[in-house]
């Protein structure tokens, strides 16, 4: 009895055993499966909308910045386009005396060889680098959002006033706004895929964008703070320890430079100091366009609806997933303009200009475009659609402000009544602010030139050192000459006088005076 007992006993515990073995092999078998499928099984590909909304909004971004690029040139626009007259090695020489790094020339002289060097041609490199940013901005929303969220906040900032108002500009700001955004899609890709690769391209855009305005370094502590709260939910990535200092390490051939023109700054600049006022227009003329000196009346109650409904859409009605990176691109948003008026102050000398923080005044608007999409998506259809209106009018107004808007047109208007006369060559002996804007306008059958220039600015020694425009010996280059043309401001005192020349007509603007001389 006892032994067959002990048979069956052993008969029972080894047929479980053997049904155990199968179940855990099947087990095993069937989540090797699974685990392949999610192998196998393709990443969701991009719709219809991932590739007609950040191409649309390029358009509608690139249609309404090609509205005003005729407008006459304002110093800095006339300074770059004069600047990459010179070659490389010139450029870099004359911007380390100036206050801004010089990657933009750089791409500047490259696209005037391209597509030459009219105000058209010369602006629309800026139009381009806006267009990408939107694209790029698309794309980074994508990843974070989803893509209709995506692509009404690209669709708000293509029609950002501020955006298109500086991508119209001969300047640096909308190349600043595409490396920007392109670091922090490529942080997120870095963050995420933990490859070295990406954190080296980071590596590259951040060193970039410090080649090509010093205040992207706002931008680079935000995302550093969010590199950082990051790390704390994920876990640390040992690739952080060599990616700041690889950015370094490609920065410091300009590092002597940067170190020059920051003691240059700090000794005096034309830059007003941080008032209440500031953080005002960096509202104002991030929505209508307006600094707030200006934004009275309505206008003032229309900006302050619109930030505080914005303010509360997004409290009440941001997904609770996205609100991470939502805080990220907040961070991006308020950070820099804040760090930028805490710099400005005493015993610190003023660097604050809204046109230094354009990327995040621009993202304003994508953030304004996340609110009405989040507010729709939540259900308060009527809600999201009268804040999209009120968002819309608030576009229109600062829009129609950019693209009417006109620089001083008496230098343009004066060269070309002198160049309609008889070919003679221009002489001009103006305040600093006005030379580049002279030199724009000259052609090859009517060059000018400037005469008695003070170079009390670094900003002027192009003038000196390409030997293009300057008459460093006024004398001699007079008696070959049988008439030209003397241009001074109408409030200096006329005491030039050319043996063997008399005055034979004269033609005067709001500003300027210019005199015709001919040869006795």
């Amino acid at each position: 009895m006892d032994a067959l007992y002990q048979l069956s006993y052993r008969g029972t515990a080894i047929i479980l055993s053997y049904l155990k073995t199968k179940r855990n092999s099947r087990l095993t078998s069937d989540s090797a499966i699974i685990i392949n499928m999610k192998r196998d099984t393709p990443k969701k590909p991009f719709s219809i909308i991932s590739y007609l909304a950040p191409l649309g909004s390029a358009l509608i971004f690139t249609i309404l910045s090609c509205l005003n690029l005729r407008t006459a040139m304002w110093f800095d626009e006339s300074y770059s386009a004069y600047l990459v007259r010179g070659d490389f090695g010139q450029i870099w020489q004359m911007t380390a005396l100036d206050v801004h790094p010089p990657f933009y020339y750089f791409c500047l002289k490259v696209w005037s060889l391209l597509f030459g060097n009219s105000d058209f041609a010369l602006r629309s490199m800026s139009v381009f680098f806006g267009g990408l940013a939107i694209i790029l901005t698309f794309f980074l929303l994508r990843r974070w959002f989803g893509e209709k969220a995506a692509a009404i906040s690209t669709l708000a900032l293509s029609i950002a006033p501020i955006f298109v108002r500086y991508s119209q500009e001969m300047r640096m700001y909308a190349l600043v706004f595409a490396i920007i955004i392109g670091a922090t899609l490529v942080l997120d890709i870095a963050l995420k895929s933990k490859r070295k690769v990406a954190w080296c391209a980071y590596a590259l855009l951040v060193c970039l964008g410090m080649w090509t305005h010093y205040f992207s370094a706002l931008a680079w502590l935000a995302q550093l703070g969010y590199i950082i709260y990051y790390f704390r939910q994920h876990g640390r990535q040992n690739s952080i320890f060599w990616v700041y200092p690889l950015a370094v390490l490609l920065y410091l051939p300009w590092l002597p430079s940067f170190f020059s023109q920051v003691k240059s700054v700090q000794s005096g600049f034309w830059i007003p100091p941080v008032d209440l006022s500031t953080p005002l227009s960096f509202f104002s003329e991030s929505l209508v366009q307006s600094n707030a000196a200006d934004t009275q009346s309505w206008l003032a109650l229309l900006v302050c609806a619109l930030i505080w409904l914005s303010a509360y859409l997004l409290h009440r009605h941001t997904p609770k997933a996205a609100r991470g990176k939502f805080g990220f691109l907040l961070a991006m948003t308020f950070v820099p303009p804040i760090l930028l008026m805490l710099l400005s102050l005493p015993p610190l000398k003023p660097t604050y200009v809204t046109r230094y923080v354009v990327y995040s005044a621009s993202l304003l608007w994508a953030i304004i475009g996340l609110a009405a999409y989040w507010t729709w998506r939540y259900g308060k259809k009527a809600l999201a659609v009268a804040f999209a209106v009120l968002a819309l009018i608030s576009a229109s107004i600062g829009l129609y402000s950019v693209t009417t808007r006109q620089n001083n047109e008496d230098v343009r208007g004066l060269v070309a009544v002198l160049q309609a006369h008889e070919a003679a060559p221009i002489l001009v002996h103006v305040d600093a602010m006005s030379y580049y804007d002279f030199f724009f306008y000259e052609s090859a059958e009517r060059p000018i030139y400037g005469i008695d220039v003070d170079f009390v600015w670094n900003s002027l020694e192009p003038i000196r050192q390409y030997s293009q425009n300057y008459l460093s010996d006024l004398d001699s280059y007079i008696v070959q000459q049988d008439r030209f043309w003397l241009v001074l401001p109408n409030d200096a005192a006329a005491d030039y006088a050319f043996a063997g020349f008399r005055p034979s007509d004269s033609i005067i603007t709001d500003h300027y005076t210019a005199t015709a001389y001919q040869k006795l």
